[in-house]
């Protein structure tokens, strides 16, 4: 292949809209896209003004000029996500890409134990949230043209990346309720993706490993003590225990990355699937 050949440039010029966007994991994304090339970025989330600041600066201080707005959204309630998809169209004119990523850590504790309010909860913000984002975001894109693209791939009206997690494939004591919600994430990513196909616009998901996301610390600190995480006094042992069968600790970063990739018209045939993120933990066979 000659210089000329060479591809150049960002590989994902156009708009992106990312739930839990202000912090973590989902601010890691609009991160990533701002360094591929992406022109504008909605931060959507339920955090307070402090939080979407830092957020903004952090995705602003790529200095690669992108524009960015932040968007209180509760993706739980339609009416919201619905304003807040309007929200970003009425400023960008179009959402190249989706990324739902806002979610709950929810209760660590054994089924028979735990508070049946609190379990729905996660059913409500990790599965029906998506869902609901999903189908608001699929109608936008489905009615938009195709962004720009590569000659010789095929048009991509938009694409969505859903938040699933090692916990979409397996499970563990004390996680019914982020497991179903998982599970479901995977299931209505794939139905999506044979919907939305036939009109130009890709659903895939992905599913993290082990991230030490603030949400999940705090939960595996209260309940170490107990037999559910071995006894342990405090998280670290726990999490010691996964980041060895995923091989290492994991950065925001590394998901942002592959995100925006899964995103692109140069994943143009990648349709209905689950792209797992773990370093290789859920084909590790040794005691977690």
């Amino acid at each position: 292949m000659t210089s000329s050949q060479l591809r150049s440039g960002p590989i994902a010029p156009g708009i992106a809209f990312i739930t839990g966007g202000a912090r973590g994991l989902g601010n890691a994304i609009a991160v990533s896209f701002a360094r591929e090339g992406a022109t504008g970025i909605a931060l959507v989330d339920v955090l307070d003004a402090a939080a979407f600041e830092e957020g903004k600066a952090a995705v602003e201080a790529c200095g690669t000029g992108v524009r960015v707005i932040t968007i209180h959204c509760d993706v739980t309630k339609e009416s919201e996500v619905e304003a807040a998809i309007a929200q970003t169209v009425k400023e960008f004119g179009r959402i190249d890409y989706a990324a739902n990523f806002a979610g709950v850590a929810g209760p660590l504790t054994a089924v028979v134990d735990t508070d049946t309010a609190a379990w729905k909860r996660v059913i409500e913000v990790n599965a029906v949230g998506v869902w609901l984002c999903m189908k608001h975001e699929m109608k936008q894109m489905m009615k938009q043209d195709s962004l720009a693209v590569e000659k010789g791939r095929v048009d991509q009206r938009g694409s969505i990346v859903n938040c699933a997690s090692v916990n979409s494939i397996q499970s563990g004591a004390g996680s019914s309720g982020y497991t179903a919600a998982k599970h479901a994430v995977l299931g209505m990513t794939k139905a999506g993706a044979l919907e939305a196909r036939s009109q130009g616009v890709r659903i895939n998901c992905v599913s993290p490993g082990f991230l030490r996301t603030k949400l999940l610390e705090e939960e595996m600190t209260k309940v170490a003590k107990g037999t559910m995480l071995g006894g342990a006094e405090d998280g670290t042992a726990a999490w010691g225990k996964f980041e060895a069968r995923q091989g290492r600790e994991a950065s925001f970063d590394e998901v942002g990355d592959v995100v925006v990739l899964l995103s692109t018209p140069r994943m143009s045939l990648v349709c209905g699937h689950n792209l797992v993120i773990d370093g290789g933990f859920t084909v590790n066979e040794m005691d977690s």
